[in-house]
């Protein structure tokens, strides 16, 4: 019994453990903070299942790119695993590894998935950003 209740601790502290490093990933962290949207800057808000490799890859390809839109783009993290997270993303039926580019004004414009290639990435945050500056 001991050993059963040892391995499931050290299971949720390992999951605890990747969502923090995908989250943070090394650099400054991902905003999970949802009031930014609507606040004068375009913002561009990723629904994250933190069990789920999905939303991490998207993540980890969201980062690749954002210090170079961070001055002009709020990039926002909707963890699915809590209830502001979950609320934003059933209110904009986002799936785990969807994201959803807001007007400064909190206008939905378009539900995306983070394309694989950083190039299309970057040309879909600048066709975006071309709509909205």
């Amino acid at each position: 019994m001991k050993k059963a209740l040892l391995i499931i601790g050290t299971s949720v502290l390992a999951v605890v453990a990747i969502g923090y490093y995908l989250l943070v990933g090394g650099g400054a962290p991902v905003s999970t903070n949802l009031a930014l949207v609507g606040q004068g800057k375009p913002s561009f808000v990723l629904a994250y299942e933190n069990y789920s490799p999905t939303g991490g890859e998207a993540l980890n390809r969201l980062r690749k790119v954002r210090s170079d839109y961070d001055e002009r783009i709020n990039f926002i993290v909707a963890d699915i695993g809590t209830p502001e997270g979950r609320a934003f993303s059933e209110r904009y039926q986002l799936s785990d590894g969807i994201a959803l580019f807001l007007s400064a004004e909190g206008e939905p414009l378009e539900a995306t998935d983070i394309a694989v290639d950083e190039s299309e990435l970057r040309s879909r945050l600048d066709a975006k950003l071309l709509l909205v500056e």
